[in-house]
């Protein structure tokens, strides 16, 4: 090999030495990705808590909540919009940092830290075609029908457990209603607060009716954080703000604006 060969391979070696820093510093980790300052908050369409609207933008009770609390602390939000599901894998694999809307739940809190207190309570309950409430008059009853759900919603315990039931699950209350008005379902379930305005929002207003089974339950609804978050170390100063932020009556002037 030739000394000008050599001097060659040197120099190629040089300049391979002193690139390598840089394109080792232009590779984007977690932390170089997503500002400290930003929150990656998964959203799916659940009126009146969260209401997509492609024309009008994002509205509703959570989203209220969500701009109270990034204000408290000093946060931009990202919303990312996905299906209830694929939101909980987001959450579990730390592809999201946060949600709301959640009910307490022993398998979600293994990859979700819930922030205290809870902001809002609803019940559960089993939604028929009129003048058909007693077809759903006692637990018992549920195993001679079908009930439409939401796939990945979480009602109540016993329920949610039990797969004598013959559930049919959909993606959205949406679709729910839909199928109940158009006499695909016997009956449906879902939580009062969120069901009655889905509801009334549509061409079946005044169609449907309360079975006369109640789980007599409470559903609290939870705001919380990905356990692979970046943010899930500040979990303790997320709580205290959205403690601040209900103590100062924010989710009654909040409520007030969509429920009445």
């Amino acid at each position: 090999m030739t000394l000008v060969s050599l001097r060659c391979i040197g120099a190629l070696l040089l300049l391979v030495w002193s690139i390598a820093p840089l394109a080792a510093n232009s590779v984007d980790t977690p932390d170089a990705a997503q500002s400290k300052t930003e929150i990656r908050v998964a959203i799916d369409a659940w009126p009146p808590f969260r209401i997509l609207d492609e024309e009008e933008g994002y509205s509703g009770i959570d989203f209220d909540l969500w701009a109270r609390l990034a204000n408290e602390l000093k946060l931009d939000i990202d919303y990312v919009r996905c299906p209830w599901v694929r939101c909980l894998k987001m959450m579990e694999d730390g592809s999201v940092d946060a949600m709301s809307g959640l009910a307490l739940r022993p398998d979600r809190a293994l990859y979700m830290d819930y922030l205290e207190p809870a902001y809002y309570s609803c019940s559960t309950v089993f939604y028929v075609r009129k003048g058909r409430g007693e077809i759903v008059q006692d637990y018992e009853d549920l195993y001679r029908i079908d009930v439409g759900i939401v796939t990945g919603s979480a009602y109540f315990q016993a329920f949610d457990d039990d797969e004598r039931i013959n559930k049919v699950g959909v993606s959205t209350e949406k679709q729910l209603v839909e199928m109940l008005g158009r006499l695909r379902l016997t009956a449906i379930v879902g939580t009062d607060c969120q069901a009655d305005y889905e509801i009334a929002q549509s061409p079946y207003k005044g169609q449907f009716e309360k079975a006369e089974y109640r789980p007599g339950n409470s559903v609290d609804l939870y705001f919380a954080i990905s356990k692979k978050s970046f943010f899930h170390s500040k979990k303790d100063e997320f709580s205290q703000a959205l403690a601040h932020i209900l103590e100062a009556g924010a989710i009654e002037e909040i409520t007030h604006r969509y429920l009445h």
